[in-house]
């Protein structure tokens, strides 16, 4: 099998544009240049925030642009891989500009997993724009978009029955800089904490109500009630990370639970713990799904899909599955986790 691109001919490739540079975007490119079917042709930096700082020398040879639209006009990709933020406000007008120049799109905003949480309506015009272009846009990522969501269903397909899923994901943290640390919950005293949950600028993991959605549609039930909280984790030692320092008692993690209600009984069950330093302090990174029912399904991974490789795995390899799809949005669990194509020619099914 060929190993690099200038064995295909331009015609033979797919043309791939990023938005955002950041640490998922980063292993993405590395996968993309592992594909000799894939042309990367240029990216764009975010304004803000981790995705808009190219780490040093990653994106050697590849043009990175400050203005979207001169970016898809001059190097006029096939489709763009989004790895930008997490917020539906700021991906939108993304997706719009590519649906508008003719590009499909990948991306990794968990709010775009099931946009309706936030922006009821969303989906409809995702559809309806991407009809109307002959485009797909897909949603993708670790959680949403896998972990606690598309592989439950997919579990689920072995069992008889479901009258509960349980999944629970323990997480090292340590692989995010600290922009991230701070959006999750990590870095605060526990009164900053706790104010920076009232007013929504700490989160924890966004994407509870998005994938508890994504596997309700799925089985073709309907969610009576949801409930989420989360929790700080203190500090009890020193914990020295890639650019700053965590004191005791600051934030070193957090716990996160989401609860569903479904025909008047707790049917979803989702907990996270993340932590910067999880061996540290006695947890065991893992990943477990729980299918229960009269043939009960359990299934542990360990120690557990990293955050950043699965994710930049997940972009790449929904690429071959977008191209071939009909025009249409995508949220997890409609198109389904693609494995990696690994031949050295383009995929069939991709114009």
């Amino acid at each position: 099998m060929e190993s690099s691109q200038e064995n295909r001919s331009p015609a033979e490739r797919v043309r791939i544009a990023f938005f955002g540079v950041g640490s998922v975007a980063t292993a993405a490119l590395d996968l993309c240049r592992q594909r000799p079917w894939m042309d990367v042709v240029g990216a764009v930096r975010s304004p803000s925030g981790a995705a808009g700082r190219p780490a040093a020398g990653a994106w050697s040879g590849i043009r990175v642009w400050a203005d979207p639209e001169v970016m898809l006009e001059q190097a006029r990709p096939d489709l763009a891989l989004v790895a930008t933020r997490s917020e539906l406000d700021y991906v939108l007008p993304v997706i719009g500009l590519c649906v508008r120049k003719g590009v499909h799109v990948v991306c990794t905003s968990e709010e775009l997993a099931w946009p309706d949480v936030e922006q009821p309506g969303t989906a409809a015009f995702l559809q309806r724009s991407a009809q109307e272009a002959g485009l797909a846009i897909a949603a993708t990522g670790i959680n949403p978009g896998f972990a606690f969501d598309a592989l439950p269903l997919m579990l689920a397909g072995a069992a008889w029955d479901v009258s509960k899923i349980v999944v629970q994901r323990t997480l090292d943290a340590s692989v995010f800089g600290r922009d991230v640390h701070r959006s999750l919950g990590v870095g605060y005293t526990e009164a900053e904490f706790r104010r920076a949950v009232r007013s929504r600028r700490v989160r924890g993991h966004i994407g509870f109500a998005e994938s508890a959605r994504i596997i309700a549609d799925g089985m073709g039930l309907e969610i009576e009630r949801f409930e989420e909280e989360i929790e700080p984790v203190l500090a009890d030692r020193v914990h020295v990370l890639a650019g700053y320092t965590i004191e005791p008692p600051e934030t070193a993690g957090v716990v996160q639970l989401a609860t569903a209600m479904v025909g008047g009984r707790e049917w979803l069950r989702f907990e996270l713990s993340l932590h910067v330093a999880p061996e540290a302090v006695g947890l065991e990174t893992r990943d477990r799904i729980r299918i229960h029912g009269e043939n009960e399904l359990d299934l542990t991974m360990e120690p557990g899909m990293p955050a950043v490789s699965t994710t930049a795995a997940l972009l790449v390899n929904a690429v071959p599955a977008v191209l071939a799809a009909r025009p249409g949005f995508y949220p997890p669990g409609r198109l389904l986790p693609n494995p990696p194509w690994l031949a050295g020619h383009r995929p069939p099914g991709a114009p």
